[in-house]
């Protein structure tokens, strides 16, 4: 992505940029030393002043501003934004209507996660009482989950791996007081042990095993929410 931004340009700079623009604008082929002589500055002066531009070098300020066309496929996209592309590009709106399908039927909710994911749990619940008048309840402790959870409660975990930390207890603690429990997972993993009554896998495509589940992004669950706030206020335009 290129941005030009002048506005931080000082006196001195705007002047060098007026005449290298328009050296380069005359003569495409001109080198980064014959712009310094021309300016009457050093080389590295013209560097400093393209990226304070906002160009990577030179020759991206010479294209820019001679009006060649910039190749920028070049510059290789990190794997985090390739994966998300193939992620938008295969998602599946159905996870969307299954989800709030399933919402509706509680009076009581209670979002939680831990680390980040308790971050977006914190933001998708600000967002859910935008849409919704249920009660809805974001937590990262366990004690306090299962405390005021009941049979009219369903209790949403969020998790990218569901391998940071055990939820068995929570679990286990939550079904006894007559509560139904979403799990919501990011990346597959084999949920068999985990004995939720919904388990959502929002991606075929992991962040890899390099990563600690703490040091993943969450950018796919706030796609996912805001897709559903969408969904909810599409259902209840009064609120």
């Amino acid at each position: 992505m290129i941005k030009v931004v002048t506005d931080k340009l000082t006196k001195l700079e705007e002047e060098l940029h007026e005449k290298l623009s328009k050296a380069v604008s005359e003569d495409n082929k001109i080198k980064i030393i014959e712009a310094a002589e021309i300016g009457e500055v050093s080389p590295s002066k013209v560097s400093k002043l393209v990226r304070k531009l906002g160009f990577d070098n030179f020759k991206q300020y010479k294209l820019y501003f001679s009006g060649q066309e910039m190749n920028l496929e070049k510059h290789k996209k990190s794997n985090e934004i390739e994966r998300l592309m193939r992620f938008l590009e295969n998602f599946e709106s159905e996870v969307i209507d299954d989800f709030v399908s399933i919402f509706q039927k509680y009076d009581k909710i209670i979002l939680f996660g831990l680390g980040p994911s308790f971050i977006s749990a914190e933001y998708f619940a600000y967002k859910l009482a935008t849409v919704s008048d249920k009660n809805v309840t974001v937590t990262q402790s366990e004690d306090f989950a299962e405390r005021i959870a009941d049979e009219k409660t369903l209790l949403i975990v969020l998790s990218v791996t569901g391998k940071f930390s055990s939820f068995h207890p929570l679990f286990q603690n939550v079904k006894k007081n007559g509560s139904s429990i979403m799990l919501i997972l990011e990346e597959y993993v084999n949920t068999k042990e985990f004995h939720a009554d919904y388990i959502f896998h929002l991606s075929k495509f992991s962040q890899g095993d390099a990563l600690l589940p703490f040091e993943k992004t969450r950018t796919v669950f706030f796609i996912v929410i805001e897709e559903i706030i969408a969904k909810l206020s599409a259902l209840n335009p009064s609120n």
